[in-house]
Formats: C-alpha cells, structure tokens, sequence
C-alpha cells in the first residue's frame, strides 16, 4: 500500500532532514525545506551550496543518504510515478535532441507525457510555442536556434500538457529583458490562484524580488531562511532603506527628518546634471516600519518637491549576502 500525507495535502514538496553524503569532506544537509501549493519560490544560494542535489533529491535522480523527502505526498524514489506526475523540470543546460525542430521536440515530449494523439496534441504544441515565443521557428532545426531560444524551447517542455509544480533550474539564463518580462508574467499567471507552484533556483537576485512570493537561502547544505521576501530581508536585515528624489533640502528640513522614529542615517546626494534634483537615502532601525507618509509629510510641508519614494531596491540582493556572512565564533 502507498503512503502519503494527505493531511498534509497543501505541502506540495517536503525536505525533512535530508542528507546526501557524496564521502570524503563532501556532505548535503540535512536540509529543511516545505514549498506549499500555489508559492513561487526562489532558491537561492552560491555555487556548491547544494541548490541542484536538492533539486535532484526532489525529482528522485539520487537517493537520500538518510531523511525524507516527499513530493505531492510521496516518496519520489519509491513512488516515482505517482510523486511526480505532476511535476515538470526545466534544467539549466538542457541537452536538447539538436537535429530536430521546436515542433518535433514537443511532439516527443507529448508523446512520452500520453497526450492525446490527434488535434488536441498539435493544438497543445501550437498553443505553448505561442506562449513561448517561438512560433516564428516552430519548423527550424534546434542547432541553428540560439542559447535563448533553447532556453525558451527548455521551458516549453516544462509547459506541456498540465503540470501542476514547475522546478526550474536558472529559468531567465540567457533570455533577453524582453523574455525575461515576458516569462515573469508566464509564471505568475501559472501560480496564480494557487492554480501552480513554481520552485526555481537563480542568480539573479532582481528577477527573484520582483517575481517570486517566497524565497529560500542555502548556504553549505544547509537552508539558513525560507519564507515570503519581505519577511526573510527583514529577518537578515537589521535596517530597511527609503529612497527619494525631491527638490533641494533645507537645513531645518533634513534636521526634523532625523527627528522621525526609527531614522538611523540620511545620505543625500546632488544631481550633477540638474540642480533642482537631489537623491536622499534614508536608513531604518526598524525594517517592518513604513514611515514613508510621515517623511513625505515633512518634505511636502517644508516646500519642498517630492518626486519620487520607494523603499530601497536590492534589499532581497543585500539580504543574501548578510545571510552568507560567517557569524562569530566562525560559524556560517
């Protein structure tokens, strides 16, 4: 009899103290990681951090040393069918079949998934080509397409048919911003409604900010956070940023800015090239606090231009290279 979690129904995948020991000095884990239906999740962490013996433990290409690990309720090594029908993985480097054409790949993919073998297949085949962006080459050979092109045909693979958990490894490598654009909105319209989950490892720490709901850190086999993004800068971060642009500051105005609760440090910077525009960058105690309206308050009474606020972008990028910091004590 197969054993599964139902209780457990929204945990889509599970890392209960997982450990992949490669020998020698070489050891994964154990690692402690749940992704939850309909997240987005950014898996973050440097090279031999141990993102992709993760990814592989979850689709069942190696076996634990010792743990759990379970997707969709199963064991995805002695359950593989059934943990991971519903699973689909785009690699990072993927080794695609190069003497055939966009149309002909597809066709093999939906082939092996048991699609339908008549007009429902070609019109799944046109529809994800359109999706993808390579509609235009859907008859030219593989060779000749270029590596964002592959990378898109990578991700369409992934697409096929209905899949319900996405695992990408590197996704937006090698696309063009226009791509990159497009594909975030592809992602966020698959997880949307709690419809799909996407679990996709990145350098690229923008994309992750602006497109994913949660992130997880690795650092030497082990997950040092996991949680929505906001709430892991937070807890990295021991300070948030505002940034704003407005006409040159008084004196008594940059003095009742530091009198505001929480204001830890205010840089300000002229525009070189236009004299009624200065940069302020206002440094936060509290991360969790939002004192944007009372700092607009103050520049907008003082007569001064507020032309822009936000809160400080790359903090997901300045939070992860706090989280990799070795601690005291020399621990990491």
């Amino acid at each position: 009899m197969v054993e599964t979690d139902l209780d457990n129904s929204s945990k889509v995948i599970e890392l209960k103290g997982a450990i992949k020991d490669y020998g020698g000095n070489k050891k994964i884990g154990p690692v402690n990681l749940t992704i939850e239906r309909g997240e987005i999740v950014g898996f973050l962490g440097p090279n031999g951090s141990g993102k992709t013996t993760c990814i592989r433990l979850i689709l069942g290409l190696i076996k634990p040393s010792s743990g759990l690990v379970k997707v969709n309720g199963f064991d995805p090594i002695a359950h593989h069918v059934e943990a991971l029908k519903t699973v689909a993985y785009s690699p990072e480097l993927p080794n695609i079949q190069t003497f055939l054409n966009p149309s002909q790949f597809l066709n093999l993919i939906s082939h092996e998934l048991d699609f339908p073998a008549n007009a429902n297949r070609n019109a799944e085949i046109s529809r994800i080509l359109e999706l993808v962006g390579l509609r235009e080459y859907a008859e030219t050979k593989i060779a000749k397409l270029s590596k964002g092109m592959v990378q898109r045909l990578s991700i369409a693979q992934a697409l096929i048919g209905s899949p319900q958990t996405l695992i990408l490894d590197e996704p937006m490598i090698g696309l063009d911003p226009a791509g990159v654009a497009h594909f975030r909105e592809v992602f966020k319209e698959f997880s949307s409604e709690k419809r799909g989950t996407v679990f996709m490892s990145s350098h690229i720490m923008s994309e992750v900010e602006s497109l994913c709901t949660s992130v997880a850190i690795i650092h030497r086999g082990n997950v040092l956070f996991k949680g929505p993004v906001d709430e892991v800068v937070q807890k990295v971060l021991n300070y948030s940023i505002v940034q704003m642009e407005t006409s040159p500051l008084a004196s008594e105005t940059i003095k009742q800015l530091k009198e505001l609760p929480g204001i830890l440090q205010i840089n300000i910077t002229d525009n070189s090239k236009n004299a009624e525009s200065t940069a302020v960058e206002i440094t936060l105690c509290e991360p969790d606090q939002d004192v944007r309206p009372l700092i607009s308050e103050v520049v907008v009474k003082s007569g001064a231009k507020l032309y822009t606020i936000k809160t400080g972008e790359n903090m997901l990028e300045k939070a992860y290279i706090e989280a990799l910091k070795p601690k005291r004590g020399g621990q990491s």
